[in-house]
């Protein structure tokens, strides 16, 4: 079952070019995705590709200018549809005085979780990203990792049958990268959620992801199974190269 069906989806933006007049371009240009239910996929591109305004486009966020999107089987627009996505950026951040504590029972008051539901939630969620020994300590003073884990807890506060993840390890430490790498790997094998991940890097989403979708300038240059790439080109990040620059 398709969890995700974008079909012929374009947007653009303005912006000023430099003889200082507004220009039109494409963010998105006739993309068209199918994205399986249980399967980790990868939107792979160079930074300006596309990648966020597409999932912004899964997510209702942006609306596309032409092109239909379908989440679930349904209108991205709809209530049912958006209770049901959990969403990760690699710049995600909380108030610096809100504890763990706070930030989960928060997320569970704002999906409409009961009172003994949210307390039930939230311990299950500090447990499983091992969070309950800082539960109460400001997010400021939080290490990167643990921001990271926190941010992905309060993603799955509502039980998402999706998760959407842009680029959930931007700026980290190696180390802290392949944590974030490995609870990616367990949501989707222990939970059973589609994960939907952006990338700027060949080897991650090589090491995470069934499929691979090449994005560059808003268009979808190829689609395919890491594992039929890897047959036929070892050298992926030479690949990945070739694909982003193709026209």
């Amino acid at each position: 079952m398709a969890i995700i069906d974008i079909s012929g989806v374009s947007r653009q933006f303005g912006k000023r070019g430099e003889s200082g007049k507004k220009e039109r371009f494409y963010a998105l240009k006739d993309v068209s995705l199918k994205i399986e239910e249980g399967e980790v996929f990868g939107i792979l591109g160079p930074n300006g590709a596309g990648k966020t305004t597409l999932l912004n486009v899964v997510m209702g966020m942006v609306y596309p200018d032409s092109g239909n999107v379908s989440v679930f089987g349904g209108d991205v627009r709809s209530g049912r549809v958006v209770q049901r996505i959990g969403y990760v950026s690699g710049e995600e951040r909380f108030h610096w005085a809100l504890t763990p504590f706070d930030v989960l029972t928060f997320g569970g008051m704002l999906y409409g979780l009961g009172r003994s539901e949210r307390r039930r939630r939230r311990d299950e969620l500090l447990a499983l990203f091992g969070l309950d020994k800082v539960a109460g300590s400001k997010f400021d003073v939080l290490s990167t990792g643990e921001k990271m884990r926190l941010a992905f807890a309060y993603a799955l506060i509502n039980r998402p049958k999706l998760l959407l993840l842009d680029e959930p390890t931007l700026g980290l430490d190696p180390d802290i990268a392949i944590t974030v790498r490995k609870e990616i790997k367990r949501i989707n094998r222990e939970l059973g959620t589609t994960i939907v991940l952006t990338s700027h890097y060949m080897r991650e989403v090589e090491q995470l992801c069934g499929r691979i979708a090449f994005i560059n300038m808003g268009r979808v240059m190829q689609v395919a199974k890491v594992s039929d790439i890897r047959k036929t080109h070892p050298d992926m990040d030479s690949y990945f190269v070739k694909m982003v620059n193709k026209k």
